[in-house]
Protein backbone atom coordinates (compact mmCIF):
# COMPACT_ATOMS: atom_id res chain seq x y z
CA UNK A 1 0.00 0.00 0.00
CA UNK A 2 1.30 3.36 -0.81
CA UNK A 3 1.79 6.66 1.32
CA UNK A 4 3.36 9.93 1.45
CA UNK A 5 5.91 11.09 2.87
CA UNK A 6 5.59 14.74 3.57
CA UNK A 7 8.09 17.71 4.99
CA UNK A 8 5.60 19.83 6.88
CA UNK A 9 6.06 23.43 8.17
CA UNK A 10 5.07 24.84 11.10
CA UNK A 11 6.60 28.19 12.32
CA UNK A 12 10.31 27.71 12.51
CA UNK A 13 10.28 24.04 12.74
CA UNK A 14 9.84 21.16 10.34
CA UNK A 15 8.21 17.57 10.29
CA UNK A 16 9.10 14.96 8.56
CA UNK A 17 5.90 12.18 8.63
CA UNK A 18 3.80 9.17 6.82
CA UNK A 19 0.39 9.51 5.60
CA UNK A 20 -2.06 7.40 3.92
CA UNK A 21 -4.52 10.15 3.22
CA UNK A 22 -2.11 13.71 2.51
CA UNK A 23 -5.06 15.81 2.38
CA UNK A 24 -6.28 14.72 6.35
CA UNK A 25 -2.95 14.58 7.92
CA UNK A 26 -2.51 18.56 6.46
CA UNK A 27 -5.80 19.92 7.68
CA UNK A 28 -4.98 17.81 11.46
CA UNK A 29 -1.86 19.60 10.86
CA UNK A 30 -3.00 22.94 10.90
CA UNK A 31 -1.44 25.80 11.10
CA UNK A 32 1.23 23.99 9.58
CA UNK A 33 1.68 23.78 5.84
CA UNK A 34 2.84 20.89 3.78
CA UNK A 35 6.06 21.86 1.89
CA UNK A 36 6.45 18.90 -0.04
CA UNK A 37 5.70 15.05 -0.40
CA UNK A 38 6.62 12.11 -2.22
CA UNK A 39 3.82 9.48 -2.93
CA UNK A 40 6.14 5.75 -2.09
CA UNK A 41 4.81 1.87 -1.99
CA UNK A 42 8.06 1.61 0.56
CA UNK A 43 7.44 4.79 3.00
CA UNK A 44 8.89 3.35 5.66
CA UNK A 45 12.36 2.93 4.73
CA UNK A 46 12.79 6.27 2.91
CA UNK A 47 11.11 7.96 5.95
CA UNK A 48 13.83 6.52 7.99
CA UNK A 49 16.53 7.59 4.82
CA UNK A 50 15.21 11.30 5.45
CA UNK A 51 15.10 11.11 8.93
CA UNK A 52 18.90 9.54 9.68
CA UNK A 53 19.77 12.45 7.24
CA UNK A 54 18.81 14.72 9.10
CA UNK A 55 18.48 13.69 12.70
CA UNK A 56 21.41 16.14 14.14
CA UNK A 57 18.68 18.71 13.37
CA UNK A 58 15.67 16.66 14.80
CA UNK A 59 14.30 17.63 17.79
CA UNK A 60 14.33 14.46 20.78
CA UNK A 61 11.51 12.11 20.86
CA UNK A 62 9.83 14.20 17.99
CA UNK A 63 9.63 14.23 14.20
CA UNK A 64 10.41 17.91 13.96
CA UNK A 65 13.33 19.23 13.21
CA UNK A 66 15.14 22.92 12.78
CA UNK A 67 16.34 22.83 9.41
CA UNK A 68 17.77 25.52 7.61
CA UNK A 69 16.73 26.58 4.04
CA UNK A 70 19.59 25.02 2.49
CA UNK A 71 18.51 21.05 4.62
CA UNK A 72 14.52 22.25 3.92
CA UNK A 73 15.49 22.89 -0.13
CA UNK A 74 17.62 19.19 -0.07
CA UNK A 75 14.98 17.73 1.67
CA UNK A 76 12.59 18.98 -1.30
CA UNK A 77 14.19 17.81 -3.81
CA UNK A 78 14.56 14.26 -1.98
CA UNK A 79 11.14 14.13 -1.75
CA UNK A 80 10.15 15.48 -5.72
CA UNK A 81 12.63 12.83 -6.90
CA UNK A 82 15.48 14.77 -7.90
CA UNK A 83 18.08 13.57 -5.82
CA UNK A 84 19.97 10.04 -5.88
CA UNK A 85 18.74 9.17 -2.40
CA UNK A 86 17.26 5.62 -2.68
CA UNK A 87 13.92 5.75 -2.41
CA UNK A 88 12.95 1.44 -2.76
CA UNK A 89 14.28 -1.33 -1.52
CA UNK A 90 15.51 -2.56 -4.50
CA UNK A 91 17.30 0.76 -5.21
CA UNK A 92 19.38 -0.79 -1.84
CA UNK A 93 20.17 -3.89 -3.99
CA UNK A 94 21.36 -2.39 -6.99
CA UNK A 95 23.91 -0.45 -5.25
CA UNK A 96 25.06 -3.72 -3.55
CA UNK A 97 25.30 -4.99 -7.26
CA UNK A 98 27.35 -1.38 -8.41
CA UNK A 99 29.64 -1.61 -5.41
CA UNK A 100 30.19 -5.50 -6.35
CA UNK A 101 31.07 -4.99 -9.71
CA UNK A 102 33.29 -1.66 -8.81
CA UNK A 103 35.35 -4.09 -6.23
CA UNK A 104 35.63 -6.54 -9.14
CA UNK A 105 37.64 -4.50 -11.72
CA UNK A 106 39.63 -2.86 -8.89
CA UNK A 107 40.99 -6.01 -7.53
CA UNK A 108 41.43 -7.78 -11.00
CA UNK A 109 43.15 -4.85 -12.65
CA UNK A 110 45.35 -4.83 -9.42
CA UNK A 111 45.94 -8.10 -9.33
CA UNK A 112 46.55 -8.72 -13.08
CA UNK A 113 49.15 -6.03 -12.45
CA UNK A 114 50.98 -7.61 -10.21
CA UNK A 115 50.64 -11.24 -10.68
CA UNK A 116 49.97 -11.25 -14.81
CA UNK A 117 47.93 -14.18 -14.85
CA UNK A 118 44.39 -13.86 -15.73
CA UNK A 119 42.52 -16.59 -14.11
CA UNK A 120 43.74 -16.27 -10.82
CA UNK A 121 43.23 -12.50 -11.40
CA UNK A 122 39.62 -13.44 -12.27
CA UNK A 123 39.43 -15.86 -9.06
CA UNK A 124 40.51 -13.35 -6.95
CA UNK A 125 38.23 -10.67 -8.39
CA UNK A 126 34.91 -12.00 -8.08
CA UNK A 127 35.95 -13.44 -4.41
CA UNK A 128 36.42 -10.25 -3.35
CA UNK A 129 33.14 -8.42 -5.30
CA UNK A 130 31.07 -11.12 -4.11
CA UNK A 131 31.68 -9.80 -0.13
CA UNK A 132 29.06 -7.21 -0.38
CA UNK A 133 26.56 -9.56 -1.29
CA UNK A 134 27.29 -11.95 1.56
CA UNK A 135 27.22 -8.85 3.89
CA UNK A 136 23.58 -8.42 2.69
CA UNK A 137 23.03 -12.14 3.28
CA UNK A 138 23.87 -12.46 6.49
CA UNK A 139 23.68 -8.80 7.66
CA UNK A 140 20.68 -8.12 6.19
CA UNK A 141 21.99 -4.53 4.76
CA UNK A 142 25.85 -2.96 3.65
CA UNK A 143 25.82 -1.21 6.82
CA UNK A 144 25.74 2.59 7.37
CA UNK A 145 22.21 2.38 9.29
CA UNK A 146 21.32 2.45 12.60
CA UNK A 147 20.13 -0.47 14.40
CA UNK A 148 16.37 1.13 14.97
CA UNK A 149 16.65 1.38 10.57
CA UNK A 150 17.93 -2.09 10.07
CA UNK A 151 14.55 -4.19 10.21
CA UNK A 152 13.24 -1.75 7.77
CA UNK A 153 16.21 -2.39 5.39
CA UNK A 154 16.74 -6.17 6.69
CA UNK A 155 14.11 -8.16 4.38
CA UNK A 156 14.19 -11.96 3.41
CA UNK A 157 13.42 -11.11 -0.15
CA UNK A 158 17.09 -9.12 -0.03
CA UNK A 159 18.99 -11.18 2.31
CA UNK A 160 18.15 -14.60 -0.19
CA UNK A 161 19.05 -12.23 -3.06
CA UNK A 162 22.52 -11.44 -1.90
CA UNK A 163 23.10 -15.29 -0.57
CA UNK A 164 22.32 -17.26 -4.01
CA UNK A 165 24.42 -13.99 -6.16
CA UNK A 166 27.34 -14.46 -2.94
CA UNK A 167 26.90 -18.47 -3.51
CA UNK A 168 26.91 -18.06 -7.19
CA UNK A 169 29.93 -16.01 -7.36
CA UNK A 170 31.75 -17.79 -4.83
CA UNK A 171 30.90 -21.28 -7.06
CA UNK A 172 32.35 -18.93 -10.00
CA UNK A 173 36.03 -18.43 -8.05
CA UNK A 174 35.35 -21.95 -7.11
CA UNK A 175 35.54 -23.63 -10.79
CA UNK A 176 38.43 -20.67 -11.96
CA UNK A 177 40.65 -21.29 -9.09
CA UNK A 178 40.52 -25.06 -9.62
CA UNK A 179 41.22 -24.34 -13.32
CA UNK A 180 43.88 -22.23 -12.46
CA UNK A 181 45.24 -24.54 -9.83
CA UNK A 182 45.09 -27.69 -12.52
CA UNK A 183 46.54 -25.53 -15.42
CA UNK A 184 49.13 -24.07 -13.07
CA UNK A 185 50.31 -27.71 -12.00
CA UNK A 186 49.82 -29.05 -15.11
CA UNK A 187 52.59 -26.79 -16.39
CA UNK A 188 54.86 -27.48 -14.17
Amino acid sequence: MSEFIYLMKNGDLYKLGSTKNLEFEANKLKPGKIVASFRSTDSKSFQARLLRLYKRKRIPETNYFRLSEKEVEECKKHLVGKSNLPKKLSDEFQIGLNGSLLIAILTFLVSFFISKMFIFSLFLSIVFSSLPMWSLAILGSFGGYDLEDLDLFSTVSNRLKGFLIALSMASISYFLYTVFSFSFNSAN
